[in-house]
């Protein structure tokens, strides 16, 4: 039996269960974007998401440095 090979464009790939709601949200947002396919579309949200985690972070951050200045 010859294994499966893949492709030289080849991207690691996960399973992942989502509530019914969200998953509409996702297709909501796949449409208004005009994303090719569900995949793409989580792929920028979680992009997104973990951009604003990062921004969030750099905030509290400079805000915890401030107050050590005003103490």
């Amino acid at each position: 039996m010859k294994a499966h090979k893949r492709g030289a464009n080849y991207k690691p790939t996960t399973t992942i269960a989502l509530d019914e709601s969200l998953l509409l949200a996702i297709e909501d947002y796949r449409f208004e974007k005009r994303k090719d396919n569900r995949s793409a579309a989580i792929a920028d949200l979680v992009t997104k998401g973990l951009k604003y985690v990062e921004l969030l972070e750099k905030k509290k951050a400079k805000i915890r440095d401030a107050g050590k200045v005003l103490n």
